[in-house]
């Protein structure tokens, strides 16, 4: 019975930190896989259920994603048009740091927001 009741009090800490919201709106400064170009915008993030809401806007292109995690890390699934990709953003201090690349991509993307 201790062995359940202790696992129980451990996923209920793990699933805690999910319940952290990083919404808000914040200004991106990024560069594209490959070439290394770089680029600004902002990103919108919104809660949406147990997800989030994702939507970027980069010289008047929106993209929009999904993302998991919870006020330090944050696992996002997204669209560009026809092109989908991946992230991975933590949080570091007070700024999001990420890297993101298209499906397919061999090479990786950075980006950081701030508030």
């Amino acid at each position: 019975m201790k062995k359940i009741i202790c696992a129980a009090l451990l996923l209920a800490g793990l699933a805690m930190p999910a319940w952290a919201d990083p919404s808000g709106t914040y200004s991106v400064k990024g560069t594209n896989p490959g070439d290394g170009s770089s680029y600004d915008g902002t990103v919108k993030i919104s809660k949406s259920g147990d997800t989030f809401k994702v939507v970027w806007t980069i010289n008047g292109d929106t993209s929009t994603g999904t993302a998991v995690g919870n006020d330090d890390l944050l696992s996002i699934g997204y669209s560009s048009g026809d092109k989908p990709g991946v992230g991975l953003y933590v949080k570091e201090e007070g700024k999001w740091k990420g890297i993101w690349s298209y499906l397919g991509q061999t090479d990786l993307g950075t980006e950081v927001w701030t508030q």
